[in-house]
């Protein structure tokens, strides 16, 4: 994928069914500033929807998913499910992300897209070029590409 490829994708695009915003994602950032591929380390992603994947997380659990019924989470009568739960909680305790899907979907709802990536660019961006940060590792794929060259994992460098 060249980086017109990426550049195609729209933000609001970049939402899966969950609430998470893939832009934040090491494999878009990837992606988009074409950092080298490396086998179980940097890999390609262009976000859930635009392969046309739904939610990577959800899809084989949600039959609305799954059957393209909803475009979020929300949209559900079984809002908020057990399943999008255990994911949130993953995020927030387990790997210690400060990302909520829930608090996406509300501002995704009542305020758009745009609201969402804001805050998020607000909270977590390159002191050096503004660029929003990984959600994995905390780095800027535009500025940092000497340090992503030498993880030995896209998480951290353990």
């Amino acid at each position: 994928m060249n980086k017109q490829d990426y550049k195609e994708i729209k933000d609001e695009d970049l939402f899966a069914p969950c609430g998470m915003f893939c832009g934040l994602c090491s494999s878009y950032m990837a992606m988009k500033n074409q950092v080298p591929r490396r086998r179980g380390i940097v890999s390609y992603c262009k976000g859930c929807v635009p392969r046309g994947k739904q939610c990577s997380f959800l899809v084989k659990k949600c039959k609305l998913l799954l059957n393209n019924d909803v475009r979020f989470c929300n949209e559900c009568s079984d809002y908020p499910c057990i399943h999008l739960d255990k994911i949130n909680q993953s995020y927030t305790t387990k790997f210690s992300y400060e990302y909520s899907f829930f608090k996406s979907l509300k501002i995704l709802k009542e305020e758009g897209p745009s609201k969402v990536i804001s805050e998020l660019i607000k909270a977590n961006h390159c002191e050096k070029c503004g660029e929003i940060l990984c959600i994995h590792n905390g780095l800027c794929y535009k500025c940092d590409q000497k340090t992503l060259a030498t993880m030995k994992n896209y998480r951290n460098d353990k």
